[in-house]
């Protein structure tokens, strides 16, 4: 993780960014929208081999899901011998005891299955959500540049939940309803074959039943996560830029687009669960007509003599209730299933997406930068025939301050991009120290930059935290002596707590220019071999910015420093200056050199500057 940046993302604003994929279930690299889950065996398969080592108490909980199994599949049989003895008038006490001390082993076993299973369930969603997190944060820029930030949340939150509930409330009795069925279908056919066959009838009217509506729910539970992502995304977006659509005016058309998408979300969870809410319906009406079948068959049974055991009546009776029942309640679970399985997959998208690059195994170790760069004939693009930078060679001296210019959409940033390696080239090499920045360890080549963005990033902690953000061991008087040398310690003394003031929503609480200034801090108290400056006096009034200037030319000394900006008066100083157009170097020199050529360098700069210069 790169501590010195203290930055969400950083981008050419110009670059490809491909249509939001909100919600659905993305397949690695740039594909579409997944319309159903995959297969289900394999999904449950990978969540098996992913919680593999964090299942502790496991086996306790198959034993006891045995043992409920087991008080289910006794209680009719006792309470058969119990319908027997009193018939014959014979003692029945004792099957009585029998059969409460069954129920209350009952109660108690599924007491402790609840306990094994919060515990164990718990567990796992645990190891999950640290696994999603841990992926997210190695994955490139890239990664992010194709999703919307409320659709990945909605990944991390909502489909990990969903996986949670299905874990901790369906597992357990999945596992007992599955001995039972096993356990009551072994007494049924001992008892009776020919009523077992009755019973494997209503049976089999159960299992179509189920995957009729099942194929309809599975594709309606996956729209649904779909929908549901994209209403995140939607929210997210409206949230965070609510002051720009207040400026706009765009009030009622983002109220409109929230109310399509929740409409929508709205629509496909009714459908959902109206055709999972046939399910338990027609599945009670099956399971009481075969339960009257079988009183009637049996009935007539004994009438004819062909049974003569009424507590065997009694008990056959009870098993087929409990035999039915599972498989409603398994139908049921199934249901649920379908969200779990699409949240599930929509996680493992995400995992098997591919990293950042793994540092090579003969990487160089980067102690002592001198900050030398290199550009050579370096060609680069976001998207495949997209060329962002065409051949560019640059050579920037140790300990020199380089200022890159040019037009919005040149490729300023993009260069600032694959020098910190947040890209990687295309074509061509970029050399530090006169190695190739892939020849050495990504963490360290990240630690030799201090950066300043446009777009500030302050997390929700004191002030004082976001300068030492990636200097945490820093003293008061370091913190101090940085927001100084970045004329913020003037502001800061004037807020409520000083340094101490807890930021909250980003510094939301501050200007925009108070908030970069606390950035431009951070890079200072770095105190980085290279320092990069991402148009990083362009939120600030001329006042201000005329302090920041002199404060850059006194940490600048001695280092290597790249400052992208469009105010052109503010980097004449530069030893080197780049003009940069549509991708291509267009000139290079000082500001004398590039002034007496009188191009296009000296042409922005009587735009900017008025003819007197």
């Amino acid at each position: 993780m790169n501590h010195r940046l203290g930055v969400d993302r950083m981008g050419e604003k110009n670059h490809f960014v491909p249509p939001a994929n909100p919600g659905g279930i993305s397949r690695p690299g740039r594909g579409g929208v997944v319309v159903k889950p995959k297969n289900m065996k394999g999904t449950l398969r990978r969540l098996l081999l992913l919680t593999k080592g964090h299942r502790k108490g496991f086996g306790w909980l198959l034993l006891l899901s045995a043992l409920a199994s087991g008080a289910s599949i006794l209680s009719p049989y006792v309470t058969g011998r119990a319908v027997k003895a009193i018939s014959g008038e014979d003692a029945a006490a004792w099957f009585i005891c029998c059969l409460a001390g069954l129920y209350f082993c009952d109660w108690l076993v599924k007491f402790l299955q609840s306990f094994f299973m919060a515990s164990i369930g718990q567990r796992v969603i645990h190891h999950i959500r640290s696994t999603l997190f841990a992926k997210i944060r190695t994955l490139p820029l890239s990664f992010f540049d194709r999703h919307r930030h409320g659709e990945l949340m909605s990944r991390l939150t909502n489909d990990v939940d969903n996986i949670s509930t299905t874990i901790s409330n369906s597992l357990t009795m999945l596992f007992t309803y599955g001995f039972t069925v096993a356990g009551i279908f072994g007494m049924m056919a001992a008892a009776s074959p020919l009523l077992t066959l009755v019973a494997l009838c209503g049976v089999a009217l159960i299992f179509l039943l189920t995957k009729t509506v099942t194929r309809r729910t599975k594709k309606l539970f996956a729209s649904q996560q779909k929908s549901l992502g994209a209403l995140n995304g939607q929210v997210e977006e409206s949230v965070s830029g609510l002051a720009l659509i207040k400026a706009f005016c765009r009030e009622e058309e983002m109220e409109r687009e929230f109310e399509e998408k929740n409409s929508g979300l709205c629509q496909v969870s009714v459908k959902a669960l109206i055709w999972s809410g046939y399910l338990m319906p027609l599945m009670n009406v099956i399971n009481n007509l075969c339960y009257v079948a079988i009183a009637v068959f049996s009935g007539v049974l004994f009438v004819n003599g062909s049974i003569s055991d009424i507590g065997l009546v009694t008990s056959f009776l009870l098993y087929v209730r409990q035999f039915t029942r599972p498989f409603v309640e398994i139908a049921n679970i199934y249901n649920q299933f379908q969200t779990a399985v699409a949240g599930a997959e929509r996680v493992f998208e995400i995992l098997d997406e591919e990293a950042e690059p793994a540092d090579r195994k003969d990487a160089f170790s980067l102690k002592e930068v001198k900050g030398e760069i290199a550009f050579c004939h370096v060609s680069f693009g976001y998207e495949e025939g997209q060329q962002v930078l065409r051949d560019i060679s640059i050579k920037i001296p140790a300990g020199t301050q380089t200022a890159i210019v040019g037009t919005t959409g040149s490729g300023k940033t993009t260069i600032i991009n694959l020098l910190t390696r947040f890209y990687d080239v295309s074509a061509g090499s970029i050399l530090l120290d006169g190695h190739d920045l892939r020849d050495y360890r990504m963490e360290e080549l990240r630690e030799a930059f201090g950066v300043v963005l446009q777009d500030t990033a302050l997390f929700a902690a004191t002030v004082r935290e976001n300068i030492c953000y990636g200097h945490p061991e820093a003293g008061m008087e370091q913190v101090r002596q940085a927001a100084q040398i970045a004329g913020a310690d003037s502001f800061i003394e004037r807020l409520p707590a000083g340094y101490e003031t807890v930021l909250t929503q980003g510094g939301m609480e501050l200007s925009q220019g108070e908030r970069q200034l606390l950035t431009i801090a951070r890079a200072v108290l770095c105190d980085a071999p290279i320092l990069i400056l991402d148009e990083a006096t362009s939120s600030v009034d001329t006042v201000t910015e005329q302090k920041i200037r002199r404060a850059m030319l006194k940490i600048c000394e001695n280092r290597t420093s790249v400052i992208i900006a469009h105010r052109l008066s503010t980097i004449r100083d530069s030893d080197l200056i780049l003009l940069l157009e549509n991708g291509e170097m267009k000139e290079q020199g000082n500001h004398e050199e590039l002034m007496a050529r009188n191009g296009r360098y000296a042409q922005m700069y009587r735009m900017q500057t008025g003819p007197a210069e």
